[in-house]
């Protein structure tokens, strides 16, 4: 495994997410406006982030990682964001039950999709 590319990805996650800590430690609102920013125009953000998702994927692939592996990690990741969310569930669940459900799902195709390929990829790989 070429851990080269594994410690580069993970050197920049701890970078940014050490900065994000300082600045949301230090002041709150910076990192609020930042996110506005960010999130101004959602379709660009989805899509820059999309790519960005890619290229790590591709790169995590070519590092000696597979699907199977990655998706175990996903796992570990979803875990963690559920700690993080589940204090927010009330709000969450407040704020989808006044949404049209079903246009909430049409809007997320392009996630929806993502996942799928890479869960039957998953899956294929476990099968084969």
């Amino acid at each position: 495994m070429n851990s080269t590319i594994t410690q580069v990805l993970a050197s920049i996650l701890i970078l940014f997410s050490l900065t994000k800590l300082v600045v949301v430690l230090v002041n709150p609102r910076a990192w609020i406006g930042f996110a506005k920013r960010l999130y101004a125009n959602p379709e660009v953000t989805k899509l820059g982030a999309l790519l960005v998702a890619g290229i790590i994927l591709g790169l995590v692939l070519r590092s000696g990682l597979d699907i199977v592996q990655i998706l175990a990690v996903c796992l570990f990741v979803v875990s963690l964001i559920v700690v993080g969310v589940a204090p927010y569930a009330p709000q969450l669940f407040a704020w989808v039950e006044k949404e049209d459900v079903e246009q909430l799902i049409k809007r997320q195709w392009l996630y929806v999709s993502v996942w799928i390929a890479l869960l039957l990829w998953g899956l294929y790989t476990l099968l084969a």
